[in-house]
């Protein structure tokens, strides 16, 4: 029997192949992916690189009524277009002339007639939001003019925020970074593509994938399984079920998938495997499915809803509370969180020895952060802290698990003079020097803060840059240290971006630029920025971080 439907693997050079020309046909929303979702994705992609590994990015379901017709997507618009805003801005950070050529091949195609514009390019949007692309993403060198047009549409806006972030984000890179980068896209983004025969089996696919036919998330497969051990009845079952969407709707699919990711990691100690299997075996095989759904779990959201947003009631001590929590959030790992929702559900505690636990928390996390790179050594870090919870005085020993050694204190203070090649990490840091400053205040992660390097990473080949700094070695050397960061306002970063240091400061210190950030005022004196300024104000930045955390 046919059934009009085909599916095979592919790559997206496989998608993206010569002659291929994807539409977006009427029935699809408009672009919805903001920066966070498009950063994901760039950061799934770094990580396969570094493994040296595929990416899967799913389904990607198609439309062709006639073997010459374009593809019209059913499913995967979102993708495919986050994908060739990354596929364009890698071509226009590219010098050398071959590879910039290779990448451009996924997103247009020359050799074909101008008369039939739409179908030179591998992707074309909706009439409204399709010439905004096509000008502002896909046309050489449109992703990195410095004037990038916002659109007028909301759709358009989140195009050109998504490609301001990727510029930023890759031009961080060095040249063979981005090279190995584009590769692992090109060949290793993994997909199905589901071909459909005709428009009305494309509607139907569509509704099914957007409504019913979605693919369950881990925590709707575990929620199965607890109701099945409960052994429910069906007004039972629809009134858990209730619940169950509501903290769903509180805290967003993902974040319930990690809320179980956390409590897993409590109960198991090998923490192998995948979350469904681990969980059933490790959780629900010592506590009763009632109990953990009537008792635990209701007490698991409020305490993750408190340390994903900051906002906890300690009475006085809220807003101390709240920053270290604040502190946590801005790190670019999240073992804390275990730790953190243990003490909240189990021990709670007094207001200060809550003040106490977080203060201690924060340090420990900043100090695994720093010098502890190996996985399984950080997670028994944070095994020690979780074990001890519930006894103060095992908790806060003075060689309990919170303990910072001489060693730690030596290798933190020696990190801090080193270089951050990771966006996460940089941001972590200036936000949290910001607070140790005189004068400086706690920001929280979801701020207007960024990190600019008052060096730039990659001047210009006409740069006055290089004449105070002709060294690339040293160059490399000093421009990811923390004495090269300040904090600016997202608007001021673009606007200073790579102009030379004293129009850069005109920039940090204009009236429209103010208030200042603890982080940046310290240059309003500094005439000169060269690698000794970097070197000297590295060093004062690290005591002042190390000592703000009381290490020895």
């Amino acid at each position: 029997m046919e059934i009009g439907v085909t599916s095979r693997e592919t790559a997206l050079n496989g998608l993206f192949a010569q002659g291929e020309h994807l539409v977006m046909p009427p029935y699809q929303r408009s672009y919805s992916w903001g920066v966070k979702e498009a950063l994901e994705l760039l950061g799934d992609f770094i990580e396969a690189t570094d493994h040296g590994t595929p990416h899967f990015i799913g389904a990607i379901v198609v439309v062709r009524e006639k073997p010459d017709a374009p593809l019209e997507i059913v499913d995967g618009q979102q993708r495919l277009t986050t994908l060739t805003i990354l596929l364009s801005v890698l071509r226009d950070l590219e010098k050398d002339p071959k590879e910039q050529d290779a990448l451009h091949a996924l997103i247009g195609d020359e050799a074909r007639p101008r008369f039939d514009e739409d179908s030179r390019w591998r992707l074309t949007l909706n009439h409204v939001d399709g010439p905004y692309f096509r000008e502002t993403v896909q046309q050489r060198g449109a992703t990195i003019l410095a004037d990038h047009d916002p659109g007028e549409s909301d759709s358009q806006k989140r195009m050109s925020e998504n490609t301001i972030a990727f510029v930023k984000a890759l031009g961080e890179l060095e040249p063979p970074q981005r090279r190995k980068l584009a590769e692992t896209i090109i060949k290793g983004c993994a997909m199905v593509r589901v071909t459909v025969a005709d428009r009305d089996a494309g509607y139907k696919v569509f509704r099914v994938l957007n409504t019913r036919g979605k693919e369950p998330n881990s925590h709707d497969i575990i929620k199965t399984d607890l109701f099945e051990r409960a052994k429910f009845g069906v007004k039972e079952a629809d009134a858990y079920s209730r619940a169950w969407s509501e903290y769903e709707a509180r805290l967003g699919g993902t974040a319930f998938d990690d809320l179980l990711r956390q409590i897993r990691f409590l109960y198991d100690r090998g923490s192998k495997g995948d979350l469904i299997s681990g969980f059933q075996k490790a959780v629900l095989s010592k506590i009763d499915a009632r109990t953990f759904l009537d008792s635990l779990l209701p007490r698991y959201v409020q305490a993750y809803e408190e340390i994903s947003t900051g906002e906890i009631d300690y009475g006085k001590k809220s807003a101390e509370v709240a920053r270290y929590l604040n502190r946590l959030r801005s790190l670019d790992h999240y073992v804390w969180r275990a730790a953190a929702l243990k003490y909240l559900v189990e021990q709670r505690g007094s207001a200060d020895d809550a003040a106490r636990f977080f203060s201690n928390l924060e340090r420990l996390a900043f100090t695994v952060m720093l010098v502890v790179h190996n996985r399984d050594q950080r997670n028994k870090r944070y095994r020690k802290v979780i074990d001890a919870i519930g006894s103060n005085k095992s908790l806060f020993a003075k060689r309990g698990p919170f303990a910072v050694t001489k060693d730690d204190g030596r290798k933190v203070r020696e990190r801090l003079r080193g270089r951050f090649a990771t966006f996460g990490q940089r941001r972590a840091l200036a936000l949290r020097l910001n607070a140790a400053l005189e004068g400086g205040r706690d920001l929280a992660p979801e701020s207007d803060a960024t990190v600019e390097h008052v060096l730039p990473r990659n001047p210009s080949d006409d740069s006055p840059w290089l004449r105070v700094w002709p060294n690339p070695q040293v160059r490399r050397e000093l421009c990811d240290t923390i004495g090269n960061f300040v904090l600016l306002a997202h608007a001021v970063n673009q606007k200073a971006d790579r102009m030379g240091y004293q129009d850069k400061k005109a920039v940090y210190f204009a009236a429209e630029s103010k208030p200042l950030f603890a982080l940046t005022r310290d240059l309003e004196g500094q005439e000169l920025w060269t690698a000794d300024v970097v070197r000297t104000r590295t060093n004062h930045l690290a005591d002042i971080l190390a000592d703000d955390w009381g290490l020895p």
